[in-house]
């Protein structure tokens, strides 16, 4: 299992190490440790590029996943691209630690990769809300996490 992680913004420099091992960590929690993540750290202007020629939306967005869980063990499960400027302002708006909010965007490109989608109604929200919840608590608790956050 590997995590891979790209980062081709420039507007904050990120500990991809700790990230690795967080995200690995909850790959492990979904019995996902034989299959690879990609993770492509973007800007908001790349991921309303991707938005708009992927999906036909004409914005910027937090997070876009893709998933391959389709395929054969030991393949990549999914990509999950990041706005790492738009997670920073959401962490601003809502007071709570970047990291945490960063990692939160992890968690929910990963129920989506899981199959999880909360624009196909009220009931599929909750059991999404209710899936990052669990995986948050993962991820609040990760040595790593608290370092970042500490540090």
């Amino acid at each position: 299992m590997a995590v891979l992680i790209r980062n081709s913004q420039r507007l904050m420099k990120l500990k991809r190490k700790a990230i690795g091992e967080v995200t690995g960590e909850l790959l492990a929690s979904l019995k996902l440790h034989n299959r690879d993540l990609s993770i492509l750290l973007v800007d908001d202007r790349r991921i309303a590029l991707m938005n708009r020629d992927l999906f036909g939306k004409d914005r910027s967005t937090n997070v876009i996943s893709f998933s391959y869980l389709d395929g054969m063990p030991g393949e990549a499960v999914g990509d999950i691209v990041i706005s790492v400027q738009r997670a920073a302002d959401e962490a601003r708006e809502a007071g709570i630690p970047f990291y945490e909010r960063f990692f939160g965007l992890i968690v929910h490109g990963l129920v989506h990769i899981l199959g999880y989608d909360h624009t196909k109604g009220s009931s599929e929200a909750r059991r999404m809300r209710y899936r990052e919840r669990k995986l948050m608590k993962v991820v609040l608790a990760h040595p790593a996490y608290l370092a970042l956050v500490d540090g």
